[in-house]
């Protein structure tokens, strides 16, 4: 075998590594421009849910396009719940906001949760879902269907509006 017949057979196994990459690359990007809305609803869903009614609550949604870089899509749709419970005199609000992040296997997104006043968590199952949506937010993960998840024990579950319920009363209610 000659170096120009082993050079040939090197281009072609790059080109169709290149091309499997290619072809995998868009099918993922596909599976997250379906999935990051849904998962934007199921979130808004949830977190109605764990909030119920009340004249003193709020769930308030804000849609915006989040841009995007290096994918094969420009943008996409972006949803931003802010719970927000006036007691007394002061509001306290949690911003729920979802963007692109790809750390670890099969997650392609992550909602960042920030809270607009001062908490001290207690040790307790509220104060850990807490402090995990604080800290970790919230993982969209998923290949072939998409979660919701949170790691309140250090393993990830399934994200509940009994998680998202308990969570905001130990941040809201103290």
């Amino acid at each position: 075998m000659t170096l120009a017949i082993r050079i040939e057979e090197f281009l072609q196994a790059r080109q169709q590594r290149d091309a499997a990459r290619t072809a995998a690359r868009a099918a993922r990007d596909a599976f997250v421009q379906a999935q990051f809305p849904l998962l934007n609803a199921r979130l808004e869903d949830l977190l109605r849910s764990a909030a119920g009614t009340h004249s003193r609550l709020s769930v308030d949604t804000t849609a915006q396009v989040l841009a995007v870089a290096g994918r094969t899509f420009n943008t996409l749709p972006q949803t931003i719940v802010t719970v927000a419970a006036t007691l007394d005199t002061q509001t306290l609000g949690m911003r729920f906001e979802p963007v692109l992040d790809a750390r670890t296997v099969d997650q392609f997104g992550r909602v960042q949760c920030t809270i607009d006043f001062e908490r001290t968590l207690r040790r307790s199952r509220a104060g850990a879902i807490a402090r995990a949506l604080l800290t970790d937010g919230i993982q969209m993960r998923g290949s072939t269907s998409s979660h919701l998840l949170i790691a309140p024990a250090g393993a990830w579950v399934e994200l509940t509006a009994s998680d998202l319920e308990v969570a905001l009363a130990e941040l809201m209610l103290q």
